[in-house]
């Protein structure tokens, strides 16, 4: 009986000290909220959620909550107000927040590239911007990041008599039925659902555009400067998971199919394969200069940044 006893006590210890270490362990789990554009998932942030559904946030000790928190603009308020410690959006806030007097920072690159397709009832191809000459194009309404970039190519010397038609995001295709576009612009999934369906995906924005500052992870000076433990973490997490998408595509596509699973699974295999084809899934995280340059070029252009604004200020020091 004092054997038994004596096992008990032990075994009681022991259970004692597993729950001790997993109440310090959670406890030394940091909270953050992250501000996400829009108003649930989209699959151009898959590395988020790969970071989110691997674990590789909590195993940098974040413990993070996505927050969907609306337009771009809407995002970054957020992250200002301090209500969220990184957004995930355009990027492009963090140089108007500076000519405002606030202190936004691009941390890292979630989006590398102008993450639009272009999708058609005819299997013609866009290899270039010129190709868009004479045609009627369908996009998100102003003003949206996609109709500015949009705008932007059809102003071009090379593309003529060009016209953007405006339609809110998930009625694209009824402009391609209807007549009154030759060519919609849409994200992933939505071009494979389309091409799903009897429609061809004919031009791809990555391609054309290059490599541009499309969706960035940001936040403040303030925080960045007292926290750099929680920012280097998360930087790492989301590199550990592009490097993961990269490496091992049926992985990611699996956490992408557990993710939308109202969507045909060659739906999401297709997506994620033009996404890391394209490489708007990027390869590292670090934002490179010229992408960042070639953003604020385009919002210099139609009046958003000024002239002459040092864009440079507002990057993180590590990228």
């Amino acid at each position: 009986m004092q054997g038994k006893a004596s096992f008990a006590a032990v075994l009681a210890a022991v259970m004692l000290f597993l729950v001790a270490c997993s109440d310090r362990s959670n406890d030394s789990q940091s909270k953050v909220v992250l501000a996400q554009w829009g108003s649930e998932k989209y699959l151009i942030y898959l590395p988020v959620y790969i970071a989110q559904e691997e674990g590789f946030f909590k195993r940098r000790g974040l413990e993070v909550t996505i927050d969907f928190s609306g337009n771009d603009d809407q995002v970054f308020a957020k992250v200002l107000r301090g209500d969220a410690q990184f957004g995930v959006g355009d990027p492009i806030f963090t140089a108007v927040s500076r000519q405002q007097g606030a202190d936004g920072v691009v941390l890292a690159s979630i989006v590398d590239r102008v993450a639009l397709w272009g999708v058609s009832k005819e299997a013609v191809t866009f290899t270039n911007e010129s190709d868009f000459s004479g045609k009627n194009i369908g996009t998100f309404p102003r003003p949206s990041t996609t109709y500015t970039l949009l705008n932007d190519t059809i102003g071009r010397p090379t593309v003529k008599d060009a016209r953007i038609v405006e339609a809110p995001i998930g009625n694209e295709l009824p402009l391609l039925e209807s007549g009154a576009a030759d060519i919609v612009m849409m994200l992933e999934p939505a071009a494979s659902i389309a091409e799903s369906e009897g429609y061809f995906v004919v031009a791809s924005f990555p391609k054309i555009w290059g490599r541009f500052a499309f969706t960035g992870l940001t936040s403040t000076e303030q925080y960045m400067s007292a926290n750099r433990d929680k920012v280097s973490a998360m930087i790492a997490a989301l590199q550990d998971a592009v490097e993961l998408a990269h490496r091992d595509r049926a992985r990611a596509v699996k956490i992408a199919e557990s993710l939308f699973p109202t969507l045909d699974s060659s739906v999401i295999e297709s997506a994620v394969n033009r996404m890391l084809d394209d490489e708007t899934i990027p390869r590292s995280v670090a934002l490179d200069r010229e992408s960042w340059v070639a953003s604020v070029r385009v919002r210099q252009r139609v009046g958003d940044v000024e002239e002459g604004f040092d864009c440079l200020e507002c990057l993180y020091e590590g990228n």
